[in-house]
């Protein structure tokens, strides 16, 4: 029986959020809300500055646009990995690009380092890396260990190089905390697209950092998040509790909204623990996709990341408990 509490996450990152935990999107809702409306106020009282503002904008729009001489960024190594208790690990490095640059498939695989040199290290022994191709990726290429595998309570170092540049990234991979049940629920007033729910007991010794993962058989060949990328237990620690998940993108940048689970999926799920560094990236980059989403919101938000030296990124260890439910 369920004595916790329910989080429903809905598309494109809003959180409704029921019993205790209700102030989690609450607070963010309320001072959004006072900050549009605030700023409604300013504007009719200043309705006609705005009206004198418009009409300078139509006789400066008769004149040239000065160009902008926007210096280029310094060459950054970036880090995505991954090492999960029984696999070896998965790492992409890349180069960071102008902001202004130009975004298409031939641009994002310019920036693949395929000459790096990738090092794993987990205190008794280590491994160079090697460069592989994987289509369900892209760009598709990325560094894959051998030797190394995964295992809980270990801490791992990564170690990457490349043109005179190198960085440092260490990770940890947490106990994985079980999961209790699995299962589809059809969405109100729908006979055949839902929702899937999913819950876990949170333990209670110990502060835990959530990441969940869902594939759908047949259709997927990898596991995409959850639209809620990062979670830690301070609204459920210690109790029972359920999430309610939606169908996420392969990419944030992807164009398909349809966010929902069709009865006759066969979905295999994932819930992640990982460690505090690892959760503050995913918990500052999930702030990034959601301010994204909103046209009232800025983005003045730095990534955490926990890669050292001269680069940015993450370097990801999970503990990693599985499951799988069929839609029906």
């Amino acid at each position: 029986m369920l004595t916790g509490m329910n989080f429903d996450f809905w598309k494109y990152g809003s959180v409704k959020c029921k019993d205790t935990a209700k102030g989690m999107g609450e607070q963010l809702k309320t001072q959004r809300q006072y900050t549009f409306v605030r700023r409604c106020r300013i504007c009719a009282r200043n309705s006609g500055f705005i009206g004198y503002l418009l009409l300078l904008l139509v006789f400066w729009g008769c004149t040239t646009m000065p160009e902008l001489d926007i210096e280029a960024p310094n060459d950054l190594i970036v880090v995505d990995g991954v090492i999960e208790q029984g696999r070896q690990s998965r790492v992409f490095v890349t180069r960071n690009a102008p902001y202004f640059s130009s975004i298409d498939s031939a641009g994002l695989r310019d920036l693949v380092l395929s000459r790096a040199k990738v090092t794993l290290t987990d205190g008794e022994q280590s491994e160079v890396l090697i460069l592989r191709r994987d289509n369900r990726f892209f760009p598709p290429f990325y560094y894959a260990g051998n030797e190394i595998i995964g295992e809980i309570g270990k801490e791992y170092t990564l170690y990457v190089s490349y043109g005179g540049k190198s960085v440092r990234a260490m990770t940890s991979i947490p106990e994985p905390v079980d999961i209790d049940s699995v299962w589809f629920e059809l969405d109100a007033g729908e006979d055949s697209i839902g929702s899937i729910q999913i819950k876990f007991t949170d333990p209670l010794e110990a502060k835990n950092y959530y990441r969940i993962f869902t594939m759908v058989q047949g259709e997927e060949d990898k596991f995409n998040s959850a639209f809620i990328i990062a979670i830690d237990d301070q609204f459920f620690n210690g109790k029972d509790i359920s999430f309610r998940l939606y169908r996420a993108p392969e990419s944030f940048l992807a164009t398909d909204e349809s966010g929902n689970f069709m009865l006759g999926d066969t979905v295999l799920l994932k819930l992640s623990t990982m460690d505090e560094q690892t959760f503050n990236f995913w918990n500052t980059y999930q702030e990034e996709v959601i301010n994204a989403t909103n046209p009232f919101a800025s983005s003045m938000i730095n990534l955490e990341s926990n890669v050292e030296g001269q680069g940015l990124g993450v370097w990801s260890g999970y503990g990693a408990s599985r499951d799988t439910v069929i839609c029906q």
